[in-house]
């Protein structure tokens, strides 16, 4: 006995169906390009690690991999705390500005990010009507209409302030620790390959038939 299900899809819901596998195809598209571009910075970073313990390595200096490791990690160390200090002082002037327009103001609680939002193009996000149901999905069905247009209200100059310094410290401060991630995998990665003894190229017999001959070579070099 066969069962037949049919689905029964009207315009309206192929239409949604059609935007929706192209929300997912640029959601898709667009976290392949972020990780690509987070691949190639880690990259670019782990090479500093290099740099670094370059000098120790090639002078023989470093003989263990506990050594290299030890080492690694204190010049790793000391590479975070240096590159730390931009993002600390953009954001201890950021405290300073608040404090400075807060006391001018006398209002210490305040909607920075939606002060700052007059800036920006805002949308009608919110309104229900502007999305439809679909198998339990809601889908937008039309572009919202547009509430704001960027405009510049002087009440709100703490903000266009505040909000700038606060969102670069943060990008700042987090790809200071990306960079301290990927040094930290490169070193964990040489303190294996420096000292590795590696049979790749090594082929018994193929040594062994050139043992005689060698062999050799070194009695008549003796006499």
């Amino acid at each position: 006995m066969r069962t037949f299900v049919e689905f029964a899809l009207s315009e309206n819901d192929k239409r949604l169906l059609f935007i929706l596998l192209i929300v997912f195809l640029i959601i898709f598209l667009i976290l392949g390009l972020i990780g690509v571009l987070i691949r190639t910075i880690s990259r670019a970073f782990s090479r500093r690690i290099d740099y670094e313990i370059h000098e120790a390595v090639t002078s023989r200096v470093i003989t263990t991999p506990e050594q290299l490791k030890k080492y690694g990690i204190a010049k790793n160390n000391r590479l975070f705390f240096k590159q730390a200090i931009p993002p600390f002082l953009i954001m201890a002037l950021s405290l300073l500005m608040y404090l400075i327009y807060s006391f001018a103001s006398g209002i210490w609680a305040e909607d920075y990010f939606g002060h700052f939002s007059s800036l920006l193009y805002t949308w009608d996000w919110a309104n229900p009507e502007n999305f439809a149901d679909f198998w339990g999905l809601s889908l937008l069905r039309r572009w919202p209409p547009l509430l704001n247009e960027p405009h510049f209200v002087p009440e709100y100059w703490g903000a266009y302030i505040l909000v700038p310094l606060w969102v670069i410290s943060i990008g700042y401060y987090i790809v200071v620790i990306q960079a301290y991630v990927s040094r930290a995998v490169m070193l964990e990665r040489r303190s294996h390959t420096v000292f590795e003894k590696s049979l790749e190229d090594f082929n018994y017999f193929n040594d062994k038939k050139d043992a005689p001959a060698q062999d050799a070579q070194s009695s008549s070099d003796k006499k």
